[in-house]
Formats: C-alpha cells, sequence, structure tokens
C-alpha cells in the first residue's frame, strides 16, 4: 500500500502535470476589435456575391458553354445566397435578344388536332397577328366588292341562265311528252321530300293510282287500259329519276363554274393581299403556312360573305380557324430571360391546353387555348428552380429531362389518372434552347447523379456554394460593405463600429472556426434586423452598436432555451444527478449536444462503467436497449481496441464491462463522447476516483489519440451554465481534444471566468494527458521493458487487468 507521503507527493504531480494542458486566457479569448474592421464609412457600398469564388466559377463556365447538357446543380446549405448568386450571375451573363424567338400557335389546316408552330424575331408575332387581322378585313372588302363588279356579274348571270335555260327547256320536252299520253307531273314543295309525282288524267282531271284501282275494281275502268297506264308510269318515273340527275349534274357543274369565276375573278387580288405577309416573313415554316391559309382561303370565301354562316361545320365561329395565337411574346423583352419557378407543377413547367365547354358537355382544347408554361416562358434563356419542389411532382421531373435530353417541348394535356385516351390537342413541338440551373442540398445531387445515368448528362456542372469562407481583412471588409448595404436598402439605423463587430463575431461562431466566417447571409441580416429592433427600443439611440447585437442575440437564446431551462430545473432539483464537485470512481460528466436544428445547445450527461472478470468484452448498454447509433457503435469497438492495443498486448483481456450514458432515454449517436466512456472505463478498472468538477468533450482513436469534435463551444458554455446554477468553486472546467482550439468562440461569460480563474479549459492530444487531469495522477509512460512506472494510472490498470485474467484462467482451470 502507497504511503500517505507518497499519495500526496502523487497527486500534487498530478496537478502540477495538469496545469500543463490548462489553457491561458489569451488562448481562450476570442474577439474583434474596431482596429481589425478598418474604416466602415466611406464609399458608398454595391452589392457583390461574398464568399463563392467556386461556385461563381462554376456558374459563368455552365452558363458560357453552349454544349447540350451544361445545366447546373447548385448545391449548399440554405441560407448561403444561392438564389442571389445565381440571378446576379445570370443577369451580367444574359445576351442581347437576337437569339430569341416568338412562338406562335395557328389552325392546323390539315390536322386540327396538331396546330403548327411557328418562331418569329422577338416583336414580329404581333406584327404577324396583326397582318392577318388586317388580311381578314381585306378579304371581306374583297369578297363584297367582287359581288358589285360588272363584269362578274355579267358572267355570273350568263351561268345561271344557261344553266336555268337549259334545265327549262327539259324539263318542258318531258313535260310534253307526259300530256301527251294522258299524264300530268306534280312537283314536290320546298317542304316535301323525294321526286315530283306523275298523276293519269281521266276524264279531264288528273287521278292518282289508288283511285284507278278502285275504278278497276267498280269496272269502269278496263284491265287493258289499267294495265296500259300503270307500264306508262313506271316508264315516266325511270325517265324523271334520270332527268332529276342530269339537273343535279348541271346544278353542281353551274356551281363549279361559278367558283372557278369567283377564283379566277379574286385570285389576282387575293395573292396581291397576301404578298405583304410573303414579303414580311420570310421563314420557310411561315411560308408554308402562309401557303395552307391562301389555299384554305380560297375554299371557304362563304365566310367573308355579307350573309356569311357565323360557325363552321365545326360549330367554330367562322373565322376563328384563322386567328393567331402568341404563347411567347419578346416584343418588349430587352436581354435573355430569366425565370425563377417557384411552382414547378407540370402545367406550370410545360404550359396547359385550357378546356372549352361544348354543347356535349365535353371539354376540347382548341389552339387558340394553348398557354406556355415556364419552360417556353425561358426559352433562349434561363430557368431556375428549387430541387425539393420539383422533384415532388414526378411526371414534371421526368418531363423536364426528356425535354432537356430531345432539345424540344410540348404543351400537352396534363397527366391526370383516368384521362381519356387522345383527349387534348398534339400540338408540334417547339425547339428549345435553355439554361437549367435547379438548387438544392448536396445530398439530392448526390442521390440524383449517382442513381440516374440523365443527370450526369443533363447536370454536368455542380455549382457548390460553401457555409463559410476565410476570415481575413478583405473578407471582413465585404462583411462591413454587406452589413452597411442592408442598412442602406432596408432603411435601417447606422452601425457603430462596435456593432459591425459584435455581428462579425457572430458569423465567426455560426462557423465553429475562428479562421473562417459565415457564408449564411440570411442569418447575418436576420440578425442586424434584430439589432435595430432593440436599438430603436432604446431611448436616445441613433446606431446599432455592440450592446444592440448582444441584446438581439439574448433575446433570440431567451427564446430558443425553454428547453435549458427545463433541463437546468432537472439538474438542480436533483431530478438529474449530475456532479461538479467531488471525485467518484466509473462515473464522468460527458457533454451532450442537443441541436433543434435553429438553436443547439449542451448541457452535461453522467456516464458511467461497471466492469468485472469475464469475457464478453465491452457491453454497449445503449445499443442493447436500441438507443445507441452507428457512429456510437463504431465508437465502443474502437475502446476496446484501445483497451487491447495499450493493455492487453500479452495477455487476453479478461473483462466484462458495460457503458451507459445515465437518465437517457433518447438515441445517442456520434463518438464525442468516446474519450470519457474511456475514462470512466479506466476508473471502474482501477477503482481510481475521476474529478466530477471536469467535463469532458472528444473522440478517441485506437491508438489512444484525442480527436476534435464539433459543437466545442456549446459544450463548454453548457458545463459553465450548469456550474454557475449549483456554485462555482474555481475548480471546476472542461477537458477539450487540443484540435478544437481553433474552434473556441465561447461567451463573453465564459472568456471573464477564464480571466479571474474560476473555470478552465484543458486541451489533450492523448488518454494519458486527460486521465491525469481527471486523477491528479501521472498517467505513466511505457518503458523499455514494456511496462508501466509503478503506481501510474497505466501501470494500475495493466495490473487490474493482469489479475482479472489470472482469475478467469483460475475459474477455468477449475
Amino acid at each position: 500500500m502507497m504511503s500517505a507521503m507518497g499519495q500526496n507527493e502523487k497527486v500534487s504531480s498530478g496537478a502540477s502535470h495538469a496545469a500543463a494542458y490548462r489553457l491561458p486566457s489569451e488562448q481562450v479569448r476570442f474577439t474583434i476589435s474596431e482596429e481589425e474592421l478598418g474604416p466602415i464609412n466611406g464609399e458608398q457600398p454595391s452589392f457583390d456575391i461574398i464568399g463563392q469564388p467556386r461556385a461563381m466559377r462554376a456558374l459563368r463556365m455552365a452558363v458560357r458553354i453552349g454544349a447540350k447538357g451544361y445545366n447546373v446543380f447548385a448545391t449548399g446549405p440554405a441560407g448561403t445566397g444561392k438564389r442571389t448568386a445565381i440571378m446576379r450571375v445570370l443577369e451580367e451573363e444574359a445576351r442581347g435578344v437576337d437569339h430569341l424567338r416568338d412562338i406562335v400557335y395557328v389552325y392546323g389546316f390539315e390536322q386540327e388536332e396538331r396546330p403548327p408552330v411557328l418562331c418569329f424575331k422577338p416583336g414580329d408575332a404581333r406584327v404577324f397577328r396583326n397582318m392577318i387581322s388586317e388580311l381578314m378585313v381585306k378579304l371581306k372588302e374583297l369578297v363584297q366588292e367582287l359581288l358589285e363588279r360588272q363584269a362578274f356579274k355579267t358572267e355570273k348571270d350568263r351561268i345561271l341562265l344557261s344553266t336555268e335555260g337549259w334545265e327549262n327547256r327539259l324539263v318542258r320536252e318531258f313535260e310534253s311528252r307526259l300530256s301527251e299520253d294522258g299524264f300530268v307531273v306534280e312537283h314536290a314543295s320546298e317542304t316535301e321530300e323525294g321526286l315530283a309525282e306523275l298523276y293519269p288524267i281521266v276524264d279531264g282531271d288528273p287521278v292518282s293510282f289508288e283511285e284507278l284501282q278502285r275504278m278497276l275494281t267498280a269496272g269502269r275502268l278496263d284491265e287493258a287500259e289499267w294495265n296500259e297506264k300503270r307500264e306508262k308510269y313506271h316508264k315516266y318515273m325511270d325517265e324523271l329519276q334520270t332527268i332529276y340527275q342530269k339537273l343535279q349534274v348541271n346544278r353542281q357543274n353551274m356551281e363549279q363554274s361559278l367558283d372557278e369565276l369567283t377564283l379566277q375573278t379574286i385570285d389576282p387580288d387575293l395573292k396581291e393581299a397576301f404578298a405583304p405577309l410573303r414579303a414580311r416573313f420570310e421563314e420557310a415554316e411561315v411560308q408554308r403556312y402562309l401557303d395552307r391559309l391562301f389555299a384554305d382561303v380560297r375554299l371557304n370565301l362563304r365566310y367573308f360573305l355579307p350573309d356569311a354562316p357565323a360557325k363552321d361545320e365545326d360549330e367554330n365561329p367562322a373565322l376563328s380557324r384563322y386567328h393567331v395565337n402568341i404563347v411567347v411574346d419578346h416584343a418588349e423583352t430587352e436581354k435573355a430571360p430569366i425565370v425563377f419557378e417557384s411552382n414547378p407543377d407540370y402545367p406550370t413547367l410545360f404550359g396547359t391546353q385550357e378546356p372549352v365547354p361544348e354543347g356535349s358537355h365535353e371539354h376540347r382544347s382548341g389552339f387558340m387555348m394553348l398557354r406556355a408554361g415556364s419552360l417556353l416562358r425561358a426559352n433562349g434563356g434561363y430557368l431556375v428552380l428549387r430541387a425539393e419542389d420539383l422533384l415532388e411532382e414526378e411526371e414534371a421531373w421526368i418531363t423536364l429531362k426528356r425535354a432537356l435530353q430531345d432539345g424540344v417541348t410540348e404543351i400537352r394535356p396534363t397527366p391526370m389518372p383516368f384521362q381519356p385516351f387522345g383527349v387534348g390537342l398534339k400540338p408540334w413541338p417547339v425547339p428549345l434552347q435553355v439554361k437549367v440551373i435547379v438548387m438544392g442540398p448536396d445530398s439530392v445531387y448526390d442521390v440524383l447523379y449517382n442513381t440516374d445515368e440523365e443527370v450526369q448528362k443533363l447536370f454536368k456542372v455542380p455549382a457548390e456554394f460553401d457555409s463559410s469562407m476565410d476570415r481575413t481583412p478583405e473578407s471582413i471588409r465585404q462583411y462591413t460593405r454587406f452589413l452597411q448595404l442592408t442598412v442602406r436598402e432596408e432603411g435601417l439605423l447606422p452601425l457603430s463600429p462596435g456593432g459591425v463587430a459584435a455581428i462579425v463575431e457572430h458569423g465567426v461562431r455560426l462557423t465553429e472556426f475562428r479562421a473562417k466566417l459565415t457564408t449564411r447571409f440570411s442569418a447575418i441580416a436576420d440578425l442586424l434586423r434584430e439589432a435595430d429592433y432593440f436599438a430603436r427600443s432604446r431611448d436616445g439611440s441613433a446606431e446599432i452598436d455592440r450592446e444592440a447585437v448582444e441584446a438581439a442575440l439574448n433575446e433570440r437564446k431567451f427564446l430558443y432555451s425553454l428547453p435549458e431551462e427545463k433541463i437546468d430545473e432537472q439538474i438542480i432539483g436533483r431530478e438529474l444527478l449530475i456532479e461538479v464537485t467531488g471525485s467518484a470512481v466509473g462515473r464522468i460528466n460527458g457533454l451532450a449536444i442537443l441541436d433543434r436544428g435553429y438553436y443547439a445547445f449542451a448541457r452535461p450527461m453522467l456516464i458511467t462503467a461497471r466492469s468485472s472478470v469475464g469475457d464478453d468484452g465491452i457491453i454497449n448498454i445503449e445499443r442493447e436497449s436500441g438507443l445507441s447509433g452507428e457512429i456510437h457503435d463504431k465508437g465502443v469497438y474502437i475502446i476496446e481496441g484501445f483497451l487491447r492495443s495499450t493493455y492487453a498486448r500479452d495477455i487476453p483481456l479478461s473483462l466484462r464491462a458495460s457503458i451507459a450514458f445515465e437518465q437517457s432515454y433518447i438515441e445517442v449517436d456520434g463518438d464525442s463522447a468516446s474519450s470519457s466512456e474511456v475514462y470512466a472505463l479506466l476508473s471502474s478498472i482501477t477503482d481510481i476516483p475521476l474529478r466530477q468538477d471536469i467535463a469532458v468533450t472528444g473522440s478517441v482513436n485506437q491508438m489512444g489519440e484525442v480527436q476534435p469534435v464539433g459543437g466545442i463551444s456549446e459544450k463548454i458554455e453548457g458545463f459553465f451554465e450548469v456550474c454557475s446554477r449549483l456554485g462555482m468553486t474555481g475548480d471546476q472546467g472542461v477537458i477539450i481534444p487540443a484540435g478544437n482550439i481553433p474552434n473556441l468562440i465561447v461567451s463573453r461569460d465564459v472568456q471573464k471566468a477564464v480571466d479571474t480563474g474560476q473555470f478552465h479549459i484543458y486541451a489533450v492530444h492523448t488518454i494519458d494527458e486527460g486521465i491525469s487531469i481527471l486523477t491528479g495522477l501521472s498517467a505513466g509512460t511505457r518503458t523499455g521493458d514494456g511496462s508501466f512506472p509503478a503506481g501510474s494510472v497505466n501501470a494500475r490498470v495493466q495490473d487490474s487487468l493482469l489479475t482479472m485474467a489470472r482469475q478467469m484462467k483460475s475459474f477455468s482451470d477449475d
């Protein structure tokens, strides 16, 4: 047994050793001085994209490369200014309007359900539509003027008289022969159907064959005369049928002659009327449409008559087929369009066919009811979408990829379940030349790129937006300009140098790196607005100073800190068993981060370890109860590897140990508590007590090296808050990985406590360094013969494990 003097010597040695790892206040302190800011007033601030050189280069490259597939998937955390940066680059890179095209749909003369598409130079679509409207008016005037021409009237009358004269002669000759044979013809009235009827004449009067039959039966007509009249009747009816056929053919010939006369008369004027259109629009597809339009007008001159029918054969307004539907109009566009679509469902993105109710209560879309979507409106320019919105509409995402792959898009009916086959139009596709920029999280792009070959081909450029940038004098000046620009644009109070410094400090804290600044400018702008609110709340305040910024941060913490307060109440009320004084075996204060997404805080959590002889190794109680995440499981396996490589190289690890997060009823994940678990386990194996006034964080590897972890400032502040509530002793502190020193951006209260020696922060590189602080004993370094110095923590661990191995062998032998 060690003597009392020896024990005191070890404690003194351990305390002295621990002091070597205590960070001086100068290393803990962090602030942005007003001198570091440089001048904050001077030239008018101008807008610029800050801290995203990689993303900006990617955007500009993609925009300038015209080859297929150079669309962009912009990734990065929310609030880093993706949309602002994208819009800025597109505004700078947007070309003129020469490459843009107005898009027009017209009537399908050959297939009504397939409306052709015509493309025009910017502004020409309106000119085309106006000229077509003027043409229709002129055609009405031409047709009406044609009817008044004397030469036309004379020739028309000649054709009519010739036709009527021939018909009259044919009918008179037939009626004359009928009269000679004792028959007369009675023509059907206009309201009756069928041919005229023949009647035999008896005693000077026409009688029907029914009457003749009665006369034969009564004996007033002999049978020979009956048979003669019947035969003549059938002969003349056949001849009458032939005459009517001749009359019908003659009428058709007359109509054809009149049509030919009309066309011969009007064709020169018609061609002259079309000439301005043909001369103005030389595009091949427009010329083909004008050919079809010319032919259709010649066939339907009746629609231009004064007494023209109101509707055509399809019950549409008679002249609606000659309308022009402009779906994309660039008449007033000054540069390539930039369209941000916030609701990219199928009809919004690709256009719609608005239904027109018909008498049959069905719905059918006419070509005038075609409406362009965002993709067509962005044609020749840029379309910006959010991935989360786009991917919600599977059909929209699939169709967008198809359009980019094929280089065309169509306005189709919106896909719906139980939609009848063949409903709607099938307009001609429109050639597509558009850059699509999709914004979304990194994880979404990674999944899509690795699971969808089309994404690899169509979105070749990832524009990755960083959440932080280097803290340099230039980046701080850029920060200052951003703050001043926001103040000017939103009419906020002016910023004092102290206010700017406080906001920049917060920008550093958001990154968790002293050498970095956050690029989440939306969060910085929010803080500025809230600081303006608190500055205005003070009487006589004329600027946003450090006090206003800190008031805004404290208020935000208060609004979000209800869970913190509830946990602290449980600690103070002894519902949660947390000790911040004394020492104990097999128990240690770990530090856990509770991240609510919009706010993160930390509080100590009791970690315990118990050990005995056995061969089960380390039992992770959290895992056994289903409350351990995969990363935490890995951390426990690493701890076992550390024990074997450090203490059980030559002996079996005959250990059964359990590790638990006490009073924890939610899943534990991450490895930031693995060093704490090692310390608790070593304490349990050796029965050496650990200081409870020191909390620990840091992960460990199999070599016993302590690795940096996240949330280091929140963890330090969390234990400090609990110690402050339970009572400061002047000895309390936190052990952190030495690799986390660049991440120290603690609150001013913690900095002040470190300055006055009321709170301490220890930075360690290895488990040995940490255990010496927690036990007051030397950890001990392995000597040349492979042993540890007697009385050191490592020697006692190895001795205890050797004893366990012998006990295990003894029990096995028995």
